[in-house]
């Protein structure tokens, strides 16, 4: 079977990593695979399987990215096309190329949250309406992967995509690769006897960092602790000016972004993600993988990987105190 995975990139992102994942996972001697991009970038790039093929496109717009995608597809005629992101680009092309491919998406996000992003131009109502009216087209006429079931329902109920061309399958972590790279060394000086909290994540509006500095800033008034901070992002600039001013910048390290973050979580007393959503979260199975005890704040996501009380902390109320008293509560349990 000739699989093509679509992707705008591999910078570093769930979803990106999640592809990398699945196509380094399937069995070359059943699937023939290949990796179109259309930007040839990220990190990522490195950990794709020297048995993939990778193909990419530079400098394209949105009709040169649809017009290229067809005459690939039309060239190597797979049998199915899985899009991650870039959705409507891609079905475009699956239409008109007419090979007879299967089209799946990869649904990493629920869409009702990821229009209110703020760091996405769909928030604005014309263009959120546009968007609505392209993905209530789209979905029905897709097989959908979601990661949760709060991303499914999210499709089903709003988007029209139909039920029984849904299947909710949790992004994959691979265990093995996890332990190794968390046993690899840290260069890092880190206080002796204190608590380590991690969090890693786009530094972008939807992982919530202004609730992360409010958190730990409420926290610090009873808790000694160091804070790392693992990721890249538009908002860099507005964290490193929060923590500032919230008095952390002895404890919060903004590290960017770490190619092995699982020897930061290893290393860590608690794992902490404010995200306003997530359709997953990557981040929390790989600190789970690290023997990490995680809090998290509730969304699709996470709901469908935290256990309350069994397996970390869930926060409802997204909110400063109820952060910061789930850590004091997780940092004041050794067991």
């Amino acid at each position: 079977m000739k699989v093509a995975f679509v992707a705008p990139s591999l910078h570093g992102g769930g979803a990106e990593r999640a592809a990398v994942t699945v196509l380094n996972g399937l069995d070359p001697a059943f699937y023939t695979r290949t990796l179109y991009l259309f930007r040839r970038e990220g990190p990522y790039l490195d950990e794709v399987s020297p048995s993939v093929r990778i193909l990419a496109e530079h400098g394209a717009g949105r009709l040169g990215r649809i017009v290229r995608l067809v005459g690939f597809l039309r060239e190597w005629r797979p049998d199915v096309v899985v899009s991650f992101l870039s959705y409507a680009s891609v079905f475009t092309a699956v239409a008109l190329a007419r090979v007879g491919a299967r089209f799946v998406i990869n649904q990493q996000t629920p869409v009702t949250a990821f229009l209110a992003d703020a760091d996405y131009r769909w928030r604005r109502p014309a263009r959120r309406r546009a968007f609505e009216w392209v993905a209530r087209r789209v979905y029905p006429r897709a097989a959908v992967v979601a990661t949760s079931r709060g991303v499914r329902d999210d499709l089903v109920e709003r988007f029209g995509a139909r039920p029984d061309a849904v299947a909710t399958i949790p992004n994959p972590v691979d265990l093995g690769r996890i332990a190794r790279a968390s046993a690899e060394p840290l260069d890092l000086d880190l206080p002796p006897g204190e608590p380590v909290i991690v969090s890693a994540g786009r530094l972008a509006e939807a992982k919530n960092w202004p609730l992360f500095v409010e958190a730990l800033a409420r926290l610090a008034r009873t808790h000694r602790f160091t804070a790392l901070v693992l990721g890249q992002g538009e908002r860099e600039a507005e964290i490193r000016e929060r923590v500032h001013a919230a008095g952390l910048g002895e404890r919060v390290r903004l590290l960017g972004f770490q190619a092995n973050p699982w020897r930061f979580m290893a290393r860590a007393d608690a794992f902490l993600l404010t995200s306003r959503y997530e359709g997953f979260g990557n981040v929390l199975v790989e600190a789970m993988a690290c023997g990490v005890p995680v809090v998290a704040t509730a969304s699709p996501g996470t709901r469908d990987i935290v256990e309350d009380g069994a397996t970390g902390l869930l926060v409802d109320r997204h909110e400063p105190d109820a952060v910061a008293a789930a850590l004091a509560r997780l940092l004041g349990d050794p067991v």
